[in-house]
Parts: C-alpha cells; structure tokens; sequence
C-alpha cells in the first residue's frame, strides 16, 4: 500500500511507498524535494520553540547600533516599521508588519498549535484550518531576505559611522536557519499523525 505526494513546486503527484519512512525523495519533474521521511515531533517542536525564541529576539533587541559624533542611534525592527509609516510610506509599512511581524507570528503560532497536542496524542481542535494556513502563510514569510537588507545596510552605513550588529541581527540568524529546518521536514506525516489519532 502506498500514498500520494505533490511536489509544491510544480504540482506533479508521485506515489509513494510506505517501505522506506524515512527516506528522501524528489520530484521527478522538477527534481524540488519532494519529503524527507517521517518526522520526529520532539525535534520539530524544539526547532519550533527556538524559532519562537528567536523571534521574541529579534523584535525586542535592536538590529543595528550607530555612532557618529557621540551620538548613539538603535535601529529595531519596529522602528524601521514606525519610521516608514512616518515618512510618509504606510504601505511599505505594511509590508514591512506583514511580512516580518504578523507571518512569521503567525506561523510559529500555529506550529505550536498542531505540534503540542500531537506530541501529547491528542488531536489538535482546527487540525485541517490550521495546516491550510501554514501553506498559505509560507510566501508571506520574508525573513531571509530582510536579513539580507540588514547585512547590506550594515556594510554602506559602516562608510558613515560606526555601525555594529546588534541581539536582533543574531536572532533573526537563529530565526532564518530554525524556519529553512522546520521546511524539511515533511508535514504530510503531520496529517498522518492526525488521521490515526481520529481512528483510535
């Protein structure tokens, strides 16, 4: 007996084979990852708390600390969110309180949501509305490439004062890393996991 796989890249259907669980496969199509085995739901769930971890880091710490002239100046991640509200720019704001505040809040909310109560046998309430929300959620997510534009500023503003990285840079590393390894494991044995606990 096997079941079906789809590739979330291109949508091609594989039929997989229940002999190897923990193994890795890719699309034939467009050779994407298509799952990696079933996953261990301690280990998920603590990549999840650090992620959670890193997050509440990153928003509380600052990201980027100037000086010039005896001035000292801290960039957080709600100041660059205030900051383009104030001038003038609300939609980047937006952007900005979507994309780094309200997805990645989101997603980790709804990770502990399903992998809590899993880890404990117990159904999650909301399972499938959950799991459909963490699908949608994960091209809202754009951490990696704020990242990249924090890395970038640091570099040109070290040309006008003395920058140095702060809490906040180093959680949203920890962040990055934790979300990229909770997107390899293979949520497909988290509907699995569901589906048995609702026949027992």
């Amino acid at each position: 007996m096997s079941e079906l796989a789809i590739c979330e890249y291109c949508d091609t259907v594989h039929r997989r084979p229940t002999t190897t669980p923990h193994g890795r496969s890719r699309c034939v199509t467009c050779d994407a990852p298509l799952y990696r085995g079933d996953p261990d739901l301690r280990a998920m769930l603590a990549v999840t708390l650090t992620a959670a971890a890193a997050f509440a880091i990153a928003l509380w710490f600052p990201l980027v600390s100037l000086t010039s002239q005896g001035t000292r100046t801290q960039a957080t991640i709600a100041g660059a969110i205030t900051a383009a509200y104030d001038g003038d720019l609300p939609v980047v704001a937006v952007i900005l309180a979507t994309t780094l505040v309200v997805a990645p809040l989101l997603e980790i909310g709804l990770l502990l949501w399903v992998l809590v109560p899993l880890r404990f046998h117990v159904r999650p309430l909301a399972f499938a509305g959950a799991m459909r929300a963490l699908r949608i959620l994960r091209p809202w997510r754009l951490v990696e490439v704020f990242l990249l534009g924090v890395v970038v500023a640091i570099v040109k503003l070290t040309t006008l004062a003395s920058a140095s990285p702060g809490f906040g840079v180093f959680g949203i590393v920890v962040l990055v890393f934790a979300l990229a390894a909770l997107a390899a494991f293979d949520r497909g044995a988290l509907w699995r996991q569901a589906a048995e606990l609702t026949r027992t």
